[in-house]
């Protein structure tokens, strides 16, 4: 105060009045330190503790933050004796679509929904609950009532599967452009189809399909899914640098490391989880060079998904001119191969084992027509392969009419 004072030119004092604005200042400031003694006191501190010991911290938002407690009126689905499923787009999830197959999907037996929960691009199609995932979010969600079509389909009784595709995102590579893939020059990096990718080292990435994990299962979904979890596999793969990852770590090393950090969160949170991988990793105790290796995932898996789709294996692969054409033969061997890697030098039984898989399907035409007799030939090798069901593929959500439902059970429907 006297400071204060002394610098407006307009006062001027003797000494005799200094001396005496020192002593009112002085008993100024025990009369402020008493009170405020006090006050201390009073709230639960003690008087030797500073002011700046006492002020919290700020808390920082990050991916990482929890959601708000799920909801009461959220009812989880069981899982079903078999999965019998389709995948649904962001648009379909959110549109009249939706409900044209969920009507499909009663009258066929289906019981399972596999729901994209990021457009192509990485956006979430949804409105989070998580303020610490709405910088992802679309400004219009393509999911505009994502809790009233979870509980459309809690209605009905069909388990949820809220599929996260993880490395591929270009959301989260603009919002992080510390964490994306870049050439040389500083740009970003895109594969053959213009998609930006994700360095699986930058530890923002898991944090993220953790939290987002979280956040759908919160809101209804029974189980979460994660997909494109490896390295980028196509477009022009030595232009790459990335921003975290030395590239003298081998590659399997670097995505066992996410399948725990991922895998582990969603146990010790109670969240179903499942990992999409390549079909080939069946085959293979290998990474086919995109750091994908079945005995890294399946200690932290509640399910392993291999993409068996028989166009996707090359042509002369086990005697197979077309591998489209043995739908049956590619999908048995492939899983009858990939228990048979798991359970080399494991104390689990063959069929704990074997129920882990739940395979793709491809119901799409590529190599060859995918009529129904091929999608039920499929569906015939994964249960003779003991699987726990499976999941059927189309990306735009057309699917052709086949028989689902085994035999037996219709034969019990009958009678």
């Amino acid at each position: 105060m006297i400071r204060y004072l002394c610098m407006k030119r307009r006062f001027s004092f003797s000494k005799t009045q200094f001396r005496f604005l020192v002593v009112l200042s002085l008993g100024m400031v025990a009369v402020l330190v008493t009170m405020g003694s006090g006050w201390l006191k009073t709230s639960g501190f003690q008087t030797k503790t500073s002011v700046r010991e006492i002020v919290p911290e700020p808390v920082v938002e990050t991916v990482e933050s929890k959601p708000s407690p799920e909801p009461a009126s959220v009812v989880h689905i069981p899982l079903p004796d078999e999965v019998r499923g389709i995948y649904w787009n962001t648009q379909t999830a959110g549109s009249d679509r939706g409900d044209v197959l969920l009507a499909y999907m009663k009258e066929r037996g289906l019981n399972t929904v596999v729901m994209d929960l990021k457009t192509d691009d990485g956006q979430l199609a949804f409105t989070p609950n998580d303020p610490a995932l709405v910088v992802y979010a679309q400004k219009n969600p393509s999911i505009a009532s994502l809790d009233d079509r979870l509980k459309q389909l809690q209605a009905d009784g069909i388990y949820r599967v809220a599929r996260i595709a993880v490395m591929r995102d270009g959301m989260f590579a603009t919002v992080h452009p510390n964490t994306a893939l870049k050439t040389k020059t500083g740009v970003y990096w895109k594969d053959k189809v213009g998609s930006l990718w994700l360095d699986p080292t930058a530890p923002e990435v898991a944090s993220y399909a953790i939290a987002l994990a979280k956040e759908a299962y919160t809101r209804g979904f029974d189980e979460v899914q994660f997909d494109y979890v490896r390295f980028a596999s196509d477009g022009h793969l030595p232009s790459i640098r990335y921003p975290f990852y030395k590239e003298t770590q081998p590659k399997a090393e670097v995505m066992k490391t996410f399948f725990q950090t991922v895998g582990g969160a969603m146990k010790d949170a109670n969240i179903p989880v499942s990992f999409d991988v390549f079909g080939m990793t069946c085959w293979t105790n290998g990474d086919v060079q995109i750091g994908q290796r079945l005995q890294d995932v399946f200690p932290v898996a509640s399910f392993v998904s291999p993409m068996v789709y028989p166009s996707h294996f090359p042509n002369g692969f086990e005697g197979y001119k077309n591998p489209a054409l043995f739908p049956y033969e590619i999908i048995k061997k492939s899983l009858d191969k990939g228990a048979e890697q798991i359970l080399a030098g494991q104390t689990q039984t063959e069929a704990d084992v074997r129920k882990k898989f739940r395979p793709w399907l491809q119901d799409f035409d590529i190599g060859a027509v995918y009529t129904a007799d091929k999608i039920e030939a499929q569906i015939k090798a994964a249960r003779d392969a003991k699987a726990s069901g499976w999941v059927l593929w189309n990306t735009r959500n057309v699917y052709e009419p086949a028989q689902y439902v085994p035999k037996e059970k219709l034969d019990q429907a009958i009678e």
